[in-house]
C-alpha cells in the first residue's frame, strides 16, 4: 500500500500557497491562452495586487508586444514538442527594465486532455546585464587590438623605409600583423555562428612560415555556435604560443590542422612535428594544458593529446548535432 505524500495530502489553496514561495513567476494558462492563475510572485511582476485584477485575460496582453512572437512560437513548439524556452524584456509600469527567462510546458486535465499550459518564469536581469557588460568588453578589446596591430605595422614600416631588405621584412610583418587582427575579429565578434572552415584557415594563417609551414588539412562543412568557436580559437592560440616557445615555430618542423565530424562529434586535430626531441619538461604542459583543458571542458567538450618524440598531436572533441 503505497503511503501518501505531504504533496498528495495538499489542498488545492494549499499547493497555491505552497507556490507563492518560489521565486520565480508562475502562470497556468488555458487553452484558449487566457490567464487560471499567477501566483505572489508573478502577480509583483505584472505590477498588480491581487489576481483578480488579471483573471481571465489573455497572457499576451500582459507581457510586451516584443515577446508575443516568442509566445506564439512556444505554443507551436511546446504543442508538438514539449516545454519550450525562450528570454524576453519586460519594462515595469515604473520603467524599470527586467529580463525574464521563461518556460512553457503544457499540462493536462484529469482526463488527459489539454489542459493549457504552464509558464515559469525567472529573473535574470542581473545576469543580462553582465552578459551585455562582457560583450562591451570585447568590443572593447577587438577595437584596442586592431589599433595596436594598426600602430606596430605603422612604426615596422616606418622604421623600415629606404631600406629595401628592411621594407621587405616590414611589409611581411604586416601581412602577418593584418591577418592576426582578422582572426582576433572573427572570436571576439558578435557574430551567432562561425564557420569551421573559415575559422580554422584565418587563425593558424599568420604563423605559417617557409621554416615551419602551417598546413590547412581538409575541413568539415560544420557551423559551430560562438562559444565553441571561441574555445577553438583560444585553444589554437594557445597552441601557437607554445610552439612559438618551444615546438615547430621555434625550432622548425611542420603543423597540420584540419577537422572532422562524423556521429554526433567535431573533432579539431592539432598535428605539430619539430626536427628536435621533446624535453620532458615541456611535455608536462603546466598552466598551458590546464587552461587548455578547461576552455574547451566549459563547452561540453573534450581534449586528447599525444605526444611523440618529435611533436606533439592534440585534438579537440565536441559535440556537434549536424555532425
Amino acid at each position: 500500500m503505497r503511503t501518501r505524500s505531504a504533496i498528495d495530502a495538499l489542498s488545492p489553496a494549499a499547493l497555491a500557497a505552497l507556490l507563492d514561495h518560489s521565486p520565480d513567476c508562475v502562470l497556468l494558462i488555458a487553452p484558449d491562452g487566457s490567464l487560471l492563475y499567477a501566483n505572489g510572485r508573478a502577480l509583483r511582476m505584472l505590477e498588480v495586487d491581487r489576481f483578480d485584477q488579471v483573471a481571465g485575460r489573455k497572457w499576451m496582453s500582459l507581457l510586451p508586444p516584443a515577446a508575443v512572437q516568442n509566445i506564439l512560437d512556444t505554443w507551436r513548439i511546446a504543442g508538438t514538442e514539449g516545454a519550450s524556452r525562450f528570454r524576453t524584456f519586460y519594462a515595469t509600469v515604473t520603467g524599470l527594465p527586467r529580463w525574464y527567462d521563461v518556460t512553457v510546458t503544457p499540462v493536462t486535465d484529469s482526463t488527459g486532455e489539454p489542459g493549457g499550459w504552464l509558464s515559469v518564469s525567472r529573473d535574470v536581469t542581473e545576469n543580462q546585464a553582465a552578459r551585455q557588460a562582457l560583450e562591451i568588453n570585447s568590443a572593447e578589446i577587438k577595437h584596442r587590438l586592431k589599433n595596436t596591430y594598426t600602430m606596430i605595422a605603422s612604426l615596422l614600416n616606418a622604421f623600415a623605409r629606404g631600406n629595401a631588405d628592411h621594407e621587405a621584412f616590414a611589409r611581411a610583418m604586416t601581412e602577418r600583423l593584418a591577418a592576426l587582427s582578422t582572426a582576433q575579429a572573427l572570436f571576439l565578434s558578435n557574430e551567432a555562428h562561425c564557420e569551421i572552415a573559415r575559422l580554422i584557415p584565418a587563425l593558424v594563417a599568420p604563423f605559417d612560415t617557409s621554416g615551419c609551414p602551417v598546413v590547412v588539412d581538409e575541413q568539415c562543412a560544420v557551423i559551430v555556435d560562438q562559444g565553441i568557436a571561441d574555445a577553438i580559437a583560444l585553444v589554437l592560440g594557445e597552441l601557437s604560443v607554445n610552439s612559438a616557445k618551444h615546438g615547430a615555430l621555434n625550432h622548425g618542423g611542420e603543423i597540420h590542422v584540419g577537422s572532422h565530424a562524423a556521429n554526433g562529434l567535431l573533432r579539431i586535430r592539432w598535428a605539430e612535428r619539430t626536427g628536435r626531441a621533446i624535453r620532458q619538461r615541456e611535455r608536462d604542459g603546466g598552466q598551458g594544458l590546464n587552461l587548455m583543458q578547461r576552455i574547451v571542458c566549459a563547452r561540453g567538450g573534450s581534449i586528447e593529446l599525444e605526444w611523440q618524440v618529435d611533436g606533439l598531436t592534440v585534438t579537440m572533441i565536441f559535440p556537434h548535432e549536424g555532425a
